[in-house]
């Protein structure tokens, strides 16, 4: 499977993911609607290859986390019996076993909560380990980032270049310091911290904005530049998310419309 379905039947796992319940019906709109995000046509045989794709890679996942259960279950039991009993070379082989498991964890948390693409959270972790209930757990600044004219960059020059543009949009993103980086959707991002103020987290990205788009970007014989907009917005502690995005979304959009 070549890597612009196979990228597309993951956008779509990760999305079915935060549903209790996948229909057949489900997993077709999210795909197709992904598809339609990624301008990416479908023909008969990448549907059938990326249906049995996802149906192995939804099970692989399913197996190794019972597994991973499972073994945790019997180390505490295994590790209530060598206390009991002062056996320190049984705790000690459980130590060792914990640790294998402790990195078999973190790989499985990595396939969750990690965009293979921009190497950024997913939205997936936004929404199961930094919000409650769509809400935010306490206070600090958002910001919502959008390339200009992403559109124009894959139908110019191809998803293999626009997913670059991402990948280094990402790197950047991941090195402001004290925030967390996520990747919302396409070609849309959000920031988020608790150490900076509105003032200072737009004086980070107008500063990164600027190096973004005084960077030559090639390919073959084509230079290009890329930058973006973004609109910024303070919250609460229990703000709704919503809300929030909405705010700075409008900021967003009024900031492309000037910039135009």
């Amino acid at each position: 499977m070549n890597k612009e379905l196979q990228e597309l039947t993951d956008a779509t796992i990760k999305e079915i993911r935060k549903l209790e319940i996948v229909l057949p019906e489900i997993y077709k709109d999210i795909f197709y609607t992904k598809a339609e995000e990624m301008n990416i046509v479908i023909s008969e045989n990448d549907k059938e290859m990326a249906m049995i794709y996802a149906l192995k890679k939804i099970q692989n996942l399913k197996d190794e986390t019972e597994k991973s259960t499972s073994i945790l279950k019997e180390n505490v039991t295994n590790a209530k019996v060598a206390i009991a009993n002062k056996d320190n070379i049984a705790l000690e082989v459980i130590e060792n076993n914990m640790i294998d498991l402790e990195k078999k964890i973190s790989s499985l948390q990595q396939e969750l909560f990690i965009d293979e693409l921009t190497n950024l959270y997913n939205r997936r972790w936004l929404f199961e380990k930094y919000l409650k209930d769509d809400k935010f757990l306490e206070n600090g600044v958002f910001a919502f980032l959008d390339i200009n004219d992403f559109k124009h960059i894959n139908d110019t020059y191809g998803h293999i270049v626009g997913d670059k543009v991402l990948n280094i949009l990402g790197k950047v993103l991941k090195r402001i310091d004290n925030t967390y980086a996520i990747r919302y959707a396409g070609d849309e991002f959000i920031i988020v911290s608790h150490s900076h103020t509105i003032v200072e987290i737009e004086k980070v990205l107008n500063t990164v904005n600027n190096n973004l788009k005084t960077t030559n970007l090639k390919h073959r014989d084509h230079i290009f530049n890329v930058d973006f907009a973004f609109g910024t917005a303070s919250f609460l502690k229990n703000s709704s998310f919503n809300e929030i995005l909405e705010e700075a979304d409008h900021k967003m959009y009024h900031q492309k419309k000037c910039c135009k």
